[in-house]
C-alpha cells in the first residue's frame, strides 16, 4: 500500500493545511483534547515554511558566522475554542503572518471544519540562538516572513 503526505497550499498570504483527527488526538469522549490544537497549530506553521529560508532546519543549520544556529520558541499563545472536533473529522488549519519583528513574528492561526471556526490562536514566535537569547532574523528569513505578510496584506486578509 502506498500513500502520500497531504500538502498544504498558499492562497492570498494564508497557508491552508488539512488535518485528520485520529483517535490518539481525542479524550475518552471522542472529542479532540484541548492541548492537541496547539500541536495542530505547530504542524500547520511548520508545513507553511518547509523548504524556505525560514524553515527550522535551515535556521538550525546556519553557521555561526551567518548568525546561527537558530531555533524557534513560542513566547506567547492565546487560544480560543469555538466548537468541538471529533475523531474522524477533516479539519483545515490556517496560518498567516500578521507582523514581522526584529527577532519574532506575530502569527494568526485558525482551524475550521466545513468552513466553520473550531479554534483560533494568536501567537508570538521568537527566534533564539544556542544561548537561549533572542537573535535577529537572518536577512533571507526576514524577507521570507515579510513576503508572506505582504501577500496577505495585498489580498486584504491582514487587517
Amino acid at each position: 500500500m502506498t500513500g502520500t503526505i497531504a500538502a498544504g497550499e498558499w492562497k492570498d498570504g494564508i497557508f491552508h493545511f488539512p488535518i485528520r483527527v485520529y483517535y490518539e488526538d481525542t479524550d475518552i469522549g471522542g472529542m479532540v483534547y484541548h492541548g492537541r490544537y496547539i500541536s495542530f497549530f505547530e504542524r500547520v506553521r511548520s508545513e507553511s515554511i518547509r523548504g524556505t529560508d525560514a524553515d527550522v532546519n535551515h535556521l538550525f543549520e546556519l553557521a555561526e558566522d551567518e548568525g546561527g544556529p537558530l531555533t524557534y520558541v513560542v513566547s506567547s499563545i492565546n487560544v480560543k475554542y469555538h466548537r468541538q472536533a471529533t475523531v474522524g473529522d477533516i479539519l483545515i488549519g490556517h496560518s498567516m503572518v500578521k507582523r514581522v519583528r526584529a527577532a519574532a513574528i506575530e502569527v494568526k492561526q485558525w482551524i475550521t471544519r466545513n468552513g466553520k471556526l473550531v479554534a483560533e490562536a494568536d501567537l508570538v514566535v521568537a527566534v533564539i540562538g544556542n544561548d537561549g537569547r533572542p537573535k535577529r532574523w537572518p536577512n533571507s528569513a526576514r524577507i521570507c516572513w515579510q513576503n508572506m505578510m505582504d501577500e496577505a496584506t495585498a489580498a486584504g486578509k491582514n487587517t
